[in-house]
């Protein structure tokens, strides 16, 4: 499978640690079996061998995009960034890249042009995170959401989405349309679970119970995971029960620490409760 996006560096008081939807995506696939190559941009001081199991194409930046991350007492996520890498160019990819199995479009901050990816890859399965598209940075490097509106033929050619609850935040109608271009749409709630939209009916998927220690990276992991499910032909909720299982996992300890298990969750995925409606 490929991974387009950028990788990050987070800023945490006691320092910097890798970080962004590759990075956590591509872990995820990786033990889960999946044979991972990732198109990304970063700078000399990311630390490339946290993906060492993955084949790279990198483009060379400054500085690896970073961001600083804070979490209110609700949960609510505010985000400065520091430096930004250059954006990612379809013309990037080795030769048979853009042909895998599963193409993960996973952008942080509107690194990815996604009408000329959309043109570019001949895979059987896209999938599209949508944080990265709704995403910009202020003068002052505070991350802000622009309305995005994207007409039902800019999303042609995507066959499944998440979108979290933080992405929709001034966004007006972008579910519905999400939903009305794109077959298969998951919509996350935390550990609240997620909302699944299947051109013309809705499930509701419940989450894997568990102790959190940190939110992050659990949109990016259950993304990877749902989306790996739907490539392998699951249906659609027992997709979402895989990804539901997999962010389980990572939020039990801070950033990445946990990935490692990340394997348990097709296990846990027996777990998840499929709700009414």
């Amino acid at each position: 499978m490929l991974l387009a996006g950028h990788v990050t560096l987070d800023r945490w008081e006691g320092g910097l640690e890798p970080g962004g939807t590759v990075s956590y995506a591509a872990r995820t696939y990786l033990g889960l079996g999946a044979r991972v190559r990732a198109i990304t941009a970063a700078g000399p001081d990311f630390p490339t061998d946290a993906l060492a199991a993955a084949e790279l194409s990198i483009a060379p930046a400054g500085r690896t995009t970073t961001f600083v991350n804070r979490y209110d007492e609700a949960g609510v996520r505010t985000q400065r960034v520091e430096a930004v890498a250059p954006p990612l160019d379809p013309a990037l990819a080795p030769a048979g890249w853009l042909e895998a199995d599963l193409v993960h479009l996973a952008p942080v901050i509107g690194e990815l042009d996604l009408g000329a990816w959309l043109a570019a890859v001949r895979a059987p399965f896209v999938g599209l995170g949508i944080q990265g598209c709704v995403r910009a940075v202020a003068p002052d490097g505070a991350v802000i959401q622009p309305p995005w509106r994207p007409a039902p033929e800019a999303l042609r050619g995507v066959h499944a989405a998440c979108v979290g609850e933080d992405d929709l935040r001034g966004q007006g109608d972008l579910l519905e349309r999400l939903v009305a271009a794109i077959p298969v749409v998951a919509f996350t709630h935390g550990e609240h679970g997620c909302d699944l939209f299947l051109r013309g009916r809705a499930l509701r998927i419940g989450a894997y119970e568990t102790r959190e220690v940190d939110p992050t990276g659990a949109g990016d992991v259950f993304s990877a995971a749902f989306f790996l499910g739907l490539a392998e032909g699951l249906e659609p909720a027992d997709a979402a029960r895989l990804g539901a299982g997999a962010a389980s996992i990572v939020v039990e300890a801070r950033g990445a620490a946990a990935l490692d298990r990340i394997a348990e969750a097709r296990a846990r995925a027996a777990g998840v409760l499929v709700l009414p409606g």
